[in-house]
């Protein structure tokens, strides 16, 4: 009874992809161009982007802001959902604070700042860096295939308790977003 069973459900399962394939098919008189068959492109949201892979504060007197050199951001190839749409850029720190080469005093994220820099068919914003949210650099036009700055300044706060000479590093994360 079981093996009964179990040739009926192939058999039903057979027809039911016979029936789908014969569905699909016509016959037509030869010569035909009559039959056809729509491709679809599926495209997301996308840009192609660089940013620094390093900005370096060469601090001279702890004493006073650090400001480094001028920093290029570039987002080439925007294709976003419609053309009432812009691309924002918006940076994090990853931590809290730099990570010293020895000692505990060091700056924290908050202590890096950035120019409302001028942008190619953009708006700059001026921003303190936090690790606690993604604050925005720039915010694109609506509709730009493209938005660039060389223009972008990062700067280091004073901080007169540092003791230890060295480097210390803070990894933050770029974010591009449709708004």
């Amino acid at each position: 009874m079981r093996q009964t069973l179990v040739r009926f459900a192939a058999a039903f399962g057979l027809l039911l992809v016979a029936a789908t394939v014969v569905h699909a098919q016509v016959t037509v008189t030869l010569p035909s161009t009559s039959q056809t068959t729509t491709l679809t492109a599926t495209v997301a949201e996308q840009a192609n982007v660089t940013v620094p892979t390093a900005v370096t504060f060469a601090v001279a007197d702890i004493a006073s802001s650090t400001a480094a050199t001028a920093a290029s951001v570039s987002a080439t190839s925007v294709v976003l959902s419609s053309a009432l749409k812009q691309l924002r850029v918006s940076l994090q720190a990853n931590a809290a604070s730099f990570t010293p080469p020895s000692g505990a005093i060091t700056w924290s994220a908050s202590d890096v700042t950035w120019n409302a820099a001028s942008w190619t068919n953009a708006t700059g914003v001026g921003g303190t860096l936090s690790n606690a949210a993604y604050n925005t650099v720039a915010t694109c036009t609506a509709g730009a295939g493209s938005c660039n700055t060389s223009g972008l300044v990062f700067t280091l706060g004073a901080n007169p308790n540092i003791v230890r000479s060295g480097n210390y590093t803070l990894v933050v994360t770029w974010k591009f977003e449709s708004i």
